[in-house]
């Protein structure tokens, strides 16, 4: 029985031994990750929190943006020091060489002296359709959310930019709006700054754009100036979804379907144009609605952009897809088909489109 008990206890001691070793590794792991992820690195990074964002949902978005080294482990830390429910909403800025304590010291502190402009591309000057405010994402509301007075933000939407008339707004017709031009990105502004200046801060943006892509050589191999190819690209934006990518072939073929028509005189007949139109004047869209900005019913292109195109869709006019095609529809299953002829057109939208394009079954 002595034998017994002496074989009991040294399984006990050695459960034991293998527990502390257990606790005492999973504690060096745990102060490891604490440590900065590159001590080296002081670029800061800046990070906005959303209201409402979760500790989770922060600890995993500093994860990645490579800030922590492990979320499981940064959350472990804020909670236990009580600071998980203290985080601020808003703009912070945050580099490798800060520490987990020292991340979360920040994360309780937000920026006041600067603001975050998120504009999407896509987006339109003002939607003044039945939409609801929440799912506005139109220029004027999304500066509305950020406190501006719709009176500022009208005196700057018809404000004086004629410093840009030899760069952006080259070829834009007397008269003309900013439509098309505020370029979709996040932008982080002095706390102070006026409507004015976030619009020439996207203006600049966009500019760049154009230079580095040389937007403007492309376009006119496609027989366009830079005004309509900009109007052709903000067509193309708001007809194809690219499901979060900033490029894909879809829009390049859509361009090859809308050059080809343009070519051959035939009006573009896309759906979006009089949408626009019609979101403009705070009316219901209909197929012949009366607009300029109906492709369905006016041939060649609108008289201006209908949105804010972005790089994706600027990229495929200045070089759409090899191709034929005459016509597209974008299908109930999310694929756009392509064909030749009307004939083709009519027996693909029937067969794929009966949802989107309100076709009796």
């Amino acid at each position: 029985m002595g034998i017994k008990k002496r074989k009991w206890w040294l399984v006990a001691i050695g459960v034991i031994g293998a527990l502390v070793i257990g606790i005492g590794a999973a504690g060096l792991w745990y102060i490891v990750q604490l440590k900065p992820v590159d001590n080296s690195n002081t670029e800061r990074v800046a990070v906005v929190i959303e209201s409402g964002s979760s500790p989770s949902e922060i600890a995993h978005m500093l994860k990645e943006k490579k800030l922590v080294r492990n979320a499981f482990a940064f959350l472990v830390y804020a909670r236990v020091n009580g600071a998980a429910s203290n985080f601020q909403a808003g703009l912070h800025r945050i580099s490798q060489s800060q520490s987990v304590p020292e991340v979360v010291e920040t994360l309780q502190n937000a920026d006041t002296e600067e603001k975050v402009v998120q504009f999407v591309p896509g987006a339109m000057l003002r939607d003044n359709s039945s939409t609801s405010t929440e799912k506005k994402q139109d220029i004027r509301t999304t500066l509305e959310r950020l406190g501006y007075q719709q009176e500022e933000i009208e005196r700057a939407f018809v404000a004086d930019y004629s410093d840009y008339n030899d760069t952006l707004f080259r070829d834009r017709p007397a008269g003309a709006g900013i439509e098309g031009y505020v370029w979709g990105e996040t932008y982080y502004v002095a706390a102070d700054a006026t409507v004015e200046q976030i619009l020439r801060r996207t203006f600049d943006e966009y500019v760049k754009q154009i230079k580095e892509n040389n937007l403007e050589a492309a376009f006119e191999k496609q027989g366009l100036t830079l005004y309509e190819g900009i109007t052709l690209a903000s067509i193309i934006q708001k007809e194809v979804s690219c499901h979060g990518k900033q490029v894909c072939d879809d829009q390049k073929q859509v361009a090859q379907v809308f050059l080809k028509r343009l070519n051959e005189g035939i009006s573009l007949g896309s759906d979006v144009t009089f949408i626009y139109a019609a979101a403009q004047d705070g009316k219901t869209p209909t197929v012949d609605y009366d607009s300029l900005y109906n492709t369905r019913i006016h041939q060649g292109l609108p008289p201006g952009p209908i949105s804010t195109p972005g790089l994706g869709a600027l990229l495929a006019v200045a070089e759409p897809a090899e191709g034929d095609y005459l016509f597209f529809v974008s299908g109930d299953d999310g694929t756009m088909y392509y064909t030749r002829t009307d004939e083709e057109h009519n027996e693909i939208t029937r067969k794929y489109c009966q949802v989107n394009c309100l076709l009796p079954q």
